[in-house]
């Protein structure tokens, strides 16, 4: 008798924390997704990596990423999907194009929907100011696709979900107060098979 209610008590532990483990990252992204600030297709917030963050932004902070420096170090926009609101999928081709940043430093990176780096031969995990070809006004475009051209590409999934994220480090003052209206890349689908 002791060993049938141990064994059933243990039964019940499993499927309770394998139940909370399938549903954390969904709720998790749900709620953030909520109290993000949007800005077209970007995502992001004003306290990610700030000891204001609330536990739900740390909880996602831990799973989608290591660390993340405080508001005045690095401000992150996350997109999921395009700018005409379509999911971002490995499937497609895209163009993000736009002006630099108001910072000192920008970044473009791509993941795939483990939220790790897309594996590609070239070796190539991020476009930024100083690996990407600029016109005279400053203005530039990234052509993101599973087998992107080498002078202005970064290597999508060849399938599935994936994210872009773009890093401000040391963004100017302003904008942390502009979030949702700082001029931020477009990404426009340009086609899918």
């Amino acid at each position: 008798m002791k060993l049938r209610a141990v064994l059933q008590i243990t039964g019940v532990v499993i499927a309770a924390a394998v139940t909370g483990a399938l549903l954390t990252r969904p709720l998790i992204s749900h709620l953030m997704d909520r109290r993000a600030i949007h800005n077209g297709p970007w995502r992001s917030s004003a306290t990610t990596g700030s000891s204001e963050a609330n536990p739900w932004e740390r909880a996602a902070v831990a799973l989608a990423g290591l660390y993340a420096l405080t508001p005045q170090e690095a401000i992150y926009f996350t997109a999921l999907t395009d700018s005409a609101g379509e999911p971002l999928r490995g499937e497609c081709r895209y163009t993000v194009s736009g002006a630099p940043p108001p910072a000192r430093w920008w970044s473009l990176t791509a993941y795939g929907a483990d939220h790790y780096l897309v594996p590609n031969p070239a070796g190539r995990y991020a476009r930024h100011l100083g690996n990407l070809p600029t016109s005279e006004t400053g203005r530039f475009e990234i052509a993101v696709s599973a087998q992107p051209p080498a002078d202005n590409g970064l290597p999508s999934p060849p399938q599935g979900p994936f994210s872009l994220t773009l890093r401000l480090y040391n963004p100017a003052p302003e904008v942390l107060s502009q979030l949702a209206t700082l001029p931020l890349p477009t990404i426009t689908r340009e086609g899918c098979p």
